[in-house]
């Protein structure tokens, strides 16, 4: 009697559970959201595990770049189970856990998972930060989401790009109360028919897209009280913006 008692208590909880991600077509969300998520720092971890492992084959083996490898995949690891945990709550419509922090600092955090895609595509990433290293009152995680998704989404928009430098351009300036962040790059722009839907979950103009960058991004920016808005780059390529509270 207890058994059935306890199962009908996962029951419930797991009916409850799947109409808060609305059914099957949130929960199709659901999974196409953590796959698109945990796909870039599951990237950065296997590339510096493999990284370790030739270091250590050296003779004599490079202890302290395969520490700094492994350190890379240990600090991978951390941010894609909080990213998880990040995606649970939004799937739920939690709120985030807002706090005080510095922007720079966050950019820090995610440039180990960017190094490699860089590197691969010859892309020159410059960073202008706002000065004084204003406080953002944000989740940091969902932050940190938002920054890897849209530079991302500027690193593959370069990647056919040819005849010119390949750059992104991360920029933020305080205005007021909020802090103003863009993302440029100088690559081939939006198509037209694209534009109108690109905010649209499970839409994706790319062929190997998912779909789920810029729904996450535009869900986690509205919830935070801010916006995000793209619009053409001058004279090639996108710009991204959004803004979050600042202090």
């Amino acid at each position: 009697m207890a058994s059935m008692y306890y199962s009908h208590q996962k029951h419930d909880a797991g009916l409850a559970q799947a109409q808060r991600l609305g059914g099957m077509d949130g929960m199709g969300e659901f999974a196409a959201s953590v796959a698109h998520e945990v796909r870039q720092p599951l990237a950065a971890i296997a590339l510096n595990a493999d990284a370790a492992l030739r270091w250590l084959d050296h003779d004599p083996p490079r202890l302290d770049e395969a520490r700094a490898a492994l350190a890379l995949v240990a600090s991978a690891g951390s941010h894609a189970s909080a990213v998880l945990r990040s995606v649970h709550g939004l799937a739920c419509k939690a709120p985030g856990s807002h706090d005080h922090f510095v922007a720079d600092d966050a950019v820090q955090d995610l440039l180990p998972l960017l190094r490699a895609p860089l590197q691969r595509h010859a892309i020159h990433l410059e960073t202008q930060l706002a000065p004084g290293r204003p406080l953002l009152h944000a989740d940091p995680v969902q932050f940190r989401q938002v920054l890897l998704n849209l530079l991302m989404n500027a690193i593959e928009a370069l990647r056919d790009t040819s005849g010119r430098p390949r750059t992104v351009l991360l920029s933020s300036q305080l205005d007021g109360g909020v802090q103003h962040f863009s993302i440029a790059d100088n690559g081939t722009g939006i198509a037209p028919q694209a534009a109108g839907r690109l905010y649209d979950a499970l839409y994706s103009s790319k062929p190997d897209g998912m779909g789920m960058g810029l729904a996450i991004c535009r869900r986690i920016v509205d919830a935070h009280g801010g916006r995000l808005w793209h619009a053409p780059g001058a004279p090639h390529g996108s710009v991204f913006h959004f803004t979050l509270p600042a202090q």
